[in-house]
């Protein structure tokens, strides 16, 4: 069956307390989210690959899953997009966090695997450009500047080499690595090209490493999902720096306003969650009830990670897409436990 993407083209531990939940309960705000709250009917593992940015929105909607409907696991798995894309488009995985749209070598490696797929949109994330917050120096950046820096065979090594008065002191790149979404687009959108990166900076695959990176060294300079950033701004000296827009070349932070006015761009992306039709038709109603689940709580949950919530009528075109693939694999949408809300 060849690939379609419906409408367009080990488990990792929560970066907030439960305790958030307290006077609520977990149960509770889950039966808001969608479902009856008695448990019965579901079990099994749902195998979630890919985005270590979308990683903590799919960890929590998986967290309030599993509180409704206890014989579940939610197996998040955050590897990267690239990573999780080549497992889930060889059938590894029933469903795939991303950072950004797949790509026509994924779509090839799908069809090649027979894989059929459709996607939702769990959300908005900036990319931060970080600096130490001692760095005093730094007010502002280009996106001229910042191509500067990060393209293939950059000559730039130092402060002044971005501009005159900076310091003469090394830069201290860090950033996400090759297999990660967030690589995808920063290179895409900053130097015209993916992968079009220099190639002597402190590559990883997990963000936090390059915020705590940036935050121990005053002459740290790095990018990655802004989530994460807001998980440590308050406690460790990093703070994001104003970025050019490419909407009307003046210079924004990446706040809620910003981003969902569009003046964050180009460095404010969708985040989505990819499902393998074959797993939905095989456990319709585990695999199904969890996407109309996340569907339903997604706004939330991805406010609850410090990210930002795609708008309403994203929510209905998502539910849209799920009745769409139900039908796919004959199914109604009434034969789920979670119904759409």
């Amino acid at each position: 069956m060849a690939p379609s993407q419906h409408g367009t083209a080990s488990g990792i531990t929560r970066r907030k307390s439960l305790a958030a939940l307290a006077g609520v309960g977990a149960v509770a705000v889950a039966g808001c989210l969608g479902g009856d709250g008695d448990g019965d009917g579901i079990s099994g593992t749902i195998d979630a690959s890919g985005s270590n940015t979308v990683a903590p929105i799919t960890s929590w909607a998986g967290e309030n899953f599993e509180e409704q409907f206890p014989d579940v696991l939610v197996d998040v798995a955050p590897e990267g997009t690239g990573a999780g894309f080549q497992e889930f488009c060889r059938a590894n995985s029933d469903v795939q966090s991303a950072s950004r749209q797949i790509t026509e070598e994924e779509i090839d490696l799908c069809g090649e695997n027979d894989v059929n797929y459709g996607f939702i949109e769990v959300g908005l994330d900036g990319l931060a450009v970080v600096k130490n917050s001692a760095n005093d120096w730094v007010d502002n950046i280009t996106l001229e500047e910042l191509d500067r820096i990060w393209r293939f065979e950059s000559d730039v090594e130092t402060w002044s080499d971005v501009r005159d008065e900076w310091p003469d002191e090394e830069i201290a790149l860090h950033g996400r690595d090759s297999a990660s979404g967030t690589f995808d687009y920063f290179t895409r959108e900053i130097t015209g090209e993916i992968g079009n990166v220099r190639d002597d900076y402190s590559a990883t695959s997990q963000t936090n490493e390059i915020m705590g990176a940036v935050a121990d060294n005053e002459h740290g300079f790095g990018f990655g999902g802004l989530g994460y950033l807001r998980d440590i701004e308050g406690d460790q000296p990093i703070e994001a720096v104003p970025v050019e827009s490419d909407a009307d070349e003046g210079f924004y932070l990446p706040t809620e306003q910003n981003i969902e006015d569009g003046l964050y761009s180009p460095l404010a992306r969708p985040l989505f969650a990819f499902v393998n039709i074959a797993s939905l038709a095989e456990r319709t109603d585990l695999i199904g009830s969890f996407a109309r689940f996340y569907t339903n709580g997604a706004q939330e949950f991805a406010r609850d990670e410090g990210f930002y919530a795609a708008p309403d009528d994203v929510t209905d075109e998502n539910h849209e897409k799920i009745d769409a693939w139900l039908e796919e694999v004959d199914a109604s949408p009434d034969d789920l436990t979670v119904q759409r809300e």
